[in-house]
């Protein structure tokens, strides 16, 4: 993709296109390749995936030590309604909403931990992981009950508990 084609597709300047071509690039959902445009990213190569999960639950464990610290009534009726979301995708097999739950759950946890780098350095990850999601394409309902084991360790206050769910699910 061309910001002059987009631009031109779309009736709109040039500028917007590149800034929403560089959040996404930013977000890691485009390549950009110099002189040549963007283009969608692919799949995690298999070298790297093993160290972008490690990463991941990093921040994540980080994040949810963070939020459980100062979670309040909202925090967990936040995070409860990404779950409910959750569980009804999987019940529909909807795939794009599955992903979309699954990321706003994960999202909750890093915004409740109140650190806006953390949320930045936690996006583009997450973003390269979901571009291909079918981990658990035949049984969805398994995603909605590891994030429960989740959720159900938070609401009782059991970090280890909380935690090594946490890392269960992120593969």
């Amino acid at each position: 993709m061309r910001e002059f084609q987009l631009s031109k597709r779309y009736g709109v300047s040039r500028s917007p296109i590149r800034d929403a071509l560089l959040q996404l690039t930013q977000e890691g959902l485009l390549v950009a390749t110099p002189n040549c445009g963007v283009r969608v990213a692919s799949k995690l190569d298999q070298e790297i995936h093993p160290l972008v999960v490690e990463i991941r639950r990093k921040i994540e464990s980080f994040a949810l030590e963070r939020m459980m610290e100062q979670l309040s009534e909202e925090g967990v009726q936040l995070i409860r309604e990404c779950l409910e979301s959750l569980e009804e995708a999987c019940r529909n097999e909807d795939l794009p909403s599955i992903v979309k739950g699954d990321m706003g759950f994960h999202g909750a946890i890093v915004k409740l931990a109140g650190i806006d780098e953390l949320l930045n350095m936690w996006q583009p990850i997450i973003a390269s992981m979901m571009l291909h999601y079918d981990r658990l394409r035949g049984d969805w309902m398994e995603s909605y009950r590891e994030h429960k084991a989740i959720f159900d360790a938070i609401v009782i206050g059991d970090i280890q508990a909380a935690k090594e769910s946490l890392a269960a699910n992120i593969k």
